[in-house]
């Protein structure tokens, strides 16, 4: 039996499209490389188009800019094989995310997890039919059987109802509050609704964070290579310096 995520998202029924996107779609109309056909054809199971936010349909203003364009609002889902949601998920995630040129909710699933996605998309200035992905915004993966209070708290910041509508731009950015609300609760321990400009900072401070984190794996790589003692001395007292500077973020990240 499908998992119902409209029961997570609770789009008005006038939204709700339920259509089969077909991998022939993506074959006929874009011009996928090697390796893109080969995630499609041979890791991808089924593309479902659950729901699409139109302003004529959602009563929702447009907006467009030289820069953006918040026109309509696409949810996907993406099925594919079991145990391989870590393996492909941001694989699938950036196929979907780079070729359809709207601002999408992408959920890419396996038969027990799932994990939910938005971006930043910019017009490219070279392309208008096209979209430059600036960020992407990608939760941890969900158990369709289990979820705790966080996970409660994130799912009802992405219902509908209580989304800011002001217009599609609101609207889609709603969405991304959501997400980076939900990355910094696991990290606080607790799920805390944000201002814009709050959000905006703690984006910034998890993206901090993961730099650091790759840099501490990168010294870490370096320590097993090193043979002078006092080379792998100084090494671990950089790697100590880099967890505490991870502390301080996770802190701020702490604050009200």
């Amino acid at each position: 039996m499908p998992f119902l995520y409209n029961n997570i998202f609770n789009i008005p029924e006038r939204s709700v499209l339920d259509k089969k996107l077909t991998k022939a779609f993506f074959l006929k109309n874009f011009d996928l490389s090697a390796t893109e056909k080969k995630l499609l054809n041979n890791s991808i199971q089924s593309m479902d188009w659950m729901a699409s936010i139109k302003p004529t349909i959602a009563n929702i203003p447009a907006v467009v800019t030289d820069n953006y364009a918040y026109e309509e609002i696409q949810i996907m889902v993406c099925t594919i094989a079991d145990n391989k949601l870590n393996e492909l998920a941001d694989k699938c995630i950036v196929l979907l995310q780079k070729y359809i040129p709207y601002q999408m909710i992408v959920i890419v699933e396996d038969a027990t997890h799932f994990v939910i996605n938005a971006c930043d998309k910019r017009i490219n200035l070279n392309d208008s039919n096209k979209r430059t992905i600036e960020n992407y915004n990608t939760t941890t993966a969900f158990s369709k059987l289990y979820k705790n209070e966080i996970i409660t708290s994130f799912f009802n910041a992405l219902d509908f109802s209580v989304l800011d509508k002001t217009n599609m731009e609101t609207t889609y950015k709603s969405y991304i509050q959501a997400i980076v609300q939900f990355q910094t609760a696991t990290i606080t321990g607790s799920f805390s609704k944000r201002s814009h400009s709050r959000t905006e900072e703690d984006m910034m401070l998890l993206a901090n964070i993961e730099t650091i984190e790759n840099e501490v794996v990168r010294l870490s790589n370096q320590i097993k290579k090193e043979t002078q003692l006092n080379n792998r001395v100084s090494l671990n007292i950089e790697i100590q310096n880099q967890r505490k500077e991870i502390e301080k973020i996770k802190n701020k990240l702490g604050t009200v």
